[in-house]
C-alpha cells in the first residue's frame, strides 16, 4: 500500500512539472538565457549558441551590411546554426591571417519582457551589439524574440529583427 501511495505521488510531481512547473517562463528565466547566449557568444562556441534554439526556431529579418540593405530573410534552425559555425570559422581564419584570436566584446539591451497570460512564453525586445577585432567591424540588431520554457529549459523559440553589419567608427 505504501509503494503505491509513492508512485501516485510520484507520478504526480512528475505530472506537474511537465504541464506546469517546467513550463513556466519568469523575467529571471529569460534573463539568464541572454546571459547564458553572450557567454557562449563570447567563448566562440556556435554549438552552444544552437543548443539554446528551439527545434522549431526560426528567424527572419533584414541586414544593413556597409550602408546597403538585403532582402528579407527567413532562417530555420538548422540554417542558423550553420551560419553560426561559418562565421565563427571567418573569424578564427581571419584572426590567424591578423596573427592572433579576433576580441569579441559584447553588449545587450533588453528593452522588455512580456510574459504570455499562461506563462508558457515570453516576448522580448532586445538590442544587441558586437565589436570584433576591436575596430574591425562592428555588428548591431534591435529584434524581437519568443523565448518558451520546456522540460525546464528555456530556448528561443523565433526571432524578428533588422541589424547592421559594418566598420567600427
Amino acid at each position: 500500500m505504501k509503494r503505491i501511495i509513492f508512485l501516485l505521488t510520484l507520478l504526480a510531481v512528475a505530472s506537474w512539472w511537465l504541464l506546469v512547473g517546467g513550463r513556466q517562463i519568469s523575467e529571471t528565466h529569460v534573463r539568464a538565457f541572454y546571459e547564458d547566449y553572450e557567454r557562449a557568444t563570447l567563448a566562440r562556441q556556435p554549438e552552444a549558441m544552437c543548443a539554446l534554439l528551439d527545434e522549431r526556431f526560426s528567424a527572419s529579418g533584414k541586414v544593413t551590411i556597409h550602408g546597403r540593405e538585403t532582402s528579407q530573410t527567413t532562417q530555420s534552425k538548422a540554417e542558423t546554426c550553420e551560419s553560426f559555425k561559418e562565421l565563427y570559422q571567418t573569424w578564427a581564419e581571419l584572426g590567424e591571417k591578423m596573427g592572433g584570436l579576433l576580441q569579441l566584446d559584447s553588449t545587450y539591451t533588453i528593452h522588455s519582457i512580456k510574459i504570455s497570460p499562461d506563462g508558457h512564453s515570453a516576448t522580448v525586445e532586445i538590442s544587441t551589439a558586437l565589436d570584433v577585432g576591436g575596430t574591425l567591424m562592428q555588428i548591431r540588431s534591435h529584434s524581437t524574440d519568443t523565448l518558451v520554457r520546456r522540460n525546464g529549459l528555456v530556448r528561443m523559440l523565433r526571432s524578428d529583427g533588422h541589424g547592421a553589419i559594418g566598420p567600427a567608427p
